[in-house]
């Protein structure tokens, strides 16, 4: 794959070396899965969100973007936090270390693996973690910003879809989250663990979340009206499509909540269920009795 797409140096600058400096597809994917899922739901909050609030189309647009800033740090933690926690045990090594306490040297076991959990650029980063931390973002900046909750979530979901679709390429490119073993149909990625063939599970969901991104789109003018109906939609057909692919994603190595064979499929069944719940209470809740006519 082409884990750089860009190499800078290493060259001499003023009689020090300097390099070399490497452009990450993976980075600059997910910078413009961000960038146009952001542009995109700002767009709207203008046009749709700004009147309910009493801003005018530009203080709305801004103001977005702005949203976007805490979206986007906090979707990064939280990707992060739920790579390390599903992968833990690569993590928890324990190495000693010399310290000097009273002039002597003494050894002290420190948990040594845990301080490459800060190193973001080396990769690792789940989406579930992300997207949790960016809808607890996304609350806190409703509430103090007064905007309508439910207007806002049914108004992003299809951008979400967006971003993944986008995030998935970035995830081909540099040769990761890929799927089992399959001499048939499988290719190998020079960033993996081995040099087998692995089916391209990230092109599979790139092309359902592009699927599900012109769908919600084309069913959000049908069901903008009912609060948090397209949002639940969005978290029921993702949640479907990721579940079934996790199927290939992974080997029954581990076991998550019994019977998962990975925490996101685990979280793509518990999303699965609570949007069927949503779902349900949201027919019910605006399903209007006909009045009986007149003989």
């Amino acid at each position: 794959m082409y884990p750089h797409l860009l190499t800078l140096g290493p060259f001499q600058l003023l009689g020090h070396a300097f390099g070399p400096f490497y452009l990450y597809s993976y980075g600059v994917c997910m910078a413009l899965a961000l960038g146009f899922s952001i542009f995109l739901f700002a767009k709207d909050t203008g046009k749709y969100i700004a009147p309910k609030v009493k801003l005018s189309y530009e203080q709305g647009f801004q103001k977005a973007f702005d949203l976007g800033v805490w979206v986007i740090i906090c979707s990064i933690v939280g990707a992060r936090v739920f790579y390390v926690w599903e992968n833990h045990d690569q993590f928890s090594s324990m190495a000693p270390t010399t310290a000097m306490l009273f002039n002597q040297s003494i050894h002290i076991p420190i948990p040594e693996g845990w301080w490459s959990a800060l190193k973001i650029q080396e990769g690792g980063l789940v989406f579930y973690g992300g997207l949790f931390g960016a809808v607890v973002s996304a609350i806190v900046w409703f509430y103090y910003a007064k905007w309508p909750y439910s207007y806002c979530f049914d108004l992003v979901a299809p951008y979400i879809c967006l971003g993944q679709a986008i995030g998935r390429v970035g995830c081909f490119l540099n040769g990761c989250c890929y799927g089992n073993v399959d001499v048939h149909y499988g290719m190998i990625f020079p960033g993996g663990d081995d040099q087998l063939p692995h089916l391209p599970t990230q092109l599979w969901e790139m092309a359902g979340d592009l699927a599900l991104f012109f769908f919600l789109l084309w069913i959000r003018k049908r069901t903008i009206r009912f609060p948090w109906l397209t949002i639940s939609l969005y978290a029921f057909t993702y949640g479907l499509l990721r579940f079934v692919i996790e199927f290939w994603r992974r080997s029954w190595d581990k076991h998550y909540l019994i019977f998962f064979n990975s925490a996101s499929q685990a979280v793509s069944g518990i999303l699965v269920a609570v949007a069927l719940v949503a779902m349900g209470f949201i027919f019910f809740d605006n399903r209007k009795v006909k009045p009986a006519k007149n003989k």
